[in-house]
């Protein structure tokens, strides 16, 4: 019996021991090894820097997320159409799905396809962009009920322009679709105005990013100025100050003789005062950050 108790207790330290290094090398079993570490800090990133406008083009077709560069900043693009591709905009930046999205067209008449205005209040959209576009002006009008919800947050309004940098114009002539675009960033960090800068922030996800000259990019710089057009109160609301100044506007509505516009008087309702890269390419929030007055989206447009 007495050597069974032997055997047992010296079984019981052996266990005891083993177990006690098991504990001690764990760490170092789990920690990667240096070559590993630098392996995984130098592993390709899913997001791709392109130039070529026809790829940009049939990746916004298809579905994928494109970054592209506009006068304001760089905007983070999909087809406004696409209910999918539009909430991966949203995972990807981390975004509230209660902020709006600006759409991005063509031409006027694309614009004018994605809203819904009586004969007044077209008059003075049309009189607007034939002033302001292509330029960093938003136009907010009541959406067709087409557009999915996840563009106009459920507010029933969108808000519209055409880009003036010439690479977002045949691009978007290209893709031949509208393209829902806020700012090519993480919600909350500052807005891109470069290619790279958009390559460091969200490279991690499956976009592409289209390359342009430093010199020939966002040369405003702040997001675009939103207005909406309220037919029933008569008034140009301002939303949200960016790259026209209000005075421009309030010479336009003085200058302008007869028509709708005579009818109209400007609102200054600005959610926010955006300094330079603040906000983004493609969405404003509103004063009031619900309704229409959120149509405009919250934290950047292009």
């Amino acid at each position: 019996r007495r050597p069974m108790r032997t055997a047992s207790f010296s079984a019981t330290c052996l266990l005891a021991v083993s177990s006690q290094s098991s504990r001690l090398l764990a760490p170092a079993l789990r920690a990667p090894s240096p070559r590993a570490m630098a392996a995984s800090s130098t592993a390709p990133r899913p997001g791709r820097l392109i130039d070529s406008l026809d790829e940009a083009a049939s990746a916004l077709r298809s579905g994928r997320l494109v970054a592209f560069p506009t006068e304001t900043v760089y905007g983070l693009g999909a087809d406004a159409f696409n209910e999918a591709s539009v909430a991966s905009i949203f995972t990807v930046k981390g975004r509230p799905r209660s902020d709006p999205l600006i759409v991005h067209v063509a031409s006027a008449g694309a614009a004018e396809a994605l809203v819904r205005l009586g004969p007044g209040g077209l008059e003075l959209m049309r009189r607007l962009t034939a002033s302001f576009w292509p330029g960093p002006l938003t136009l907010v009008a009541p959406a067709v009920p087409e557009l999915p919800s996840a563009v106009t947050s459920g507010s029933g309004y969108v808000g519209v322009r055409v880009p003036e940098h010439a690479l977002a114009r045949e691009l978007l002539q290209r893709a031949a679709v509208p393209v829902a675009a806020p700012s090519a960033n993480r919600f909350g960090h500052v807005s891109p105005t470069r290619a790279q800068h958009v390559m460091d922030d969200l490279a991690h996800h499956p976009i592409l990013v289209l390359d342009a000259p430093p010199a020939d990019c966002c040369g405003v710089g702040i997001e675009s100025t939103v207005v909406k057009i309220d037919e029933q109160a008569g008034e140009l609301v301002l939303l949200r100050r960016g790259g026209v100044p209000e005075a421009s506007l309030e010479r336009w509505l003085a200058a302008e003789q007869g028509g709708a516009a005579q009818r109209f008087t400007l609102k200054v309702k600005p959610a926010h005062q955006p300094t330079p890269h603040d906000g983004g390419s493609g969405a404003a929030t509103a004063s009031s950050g619900s309704g229409s007055e959120a149509a405009a989206g919250g934290g950047g447009a292009a």
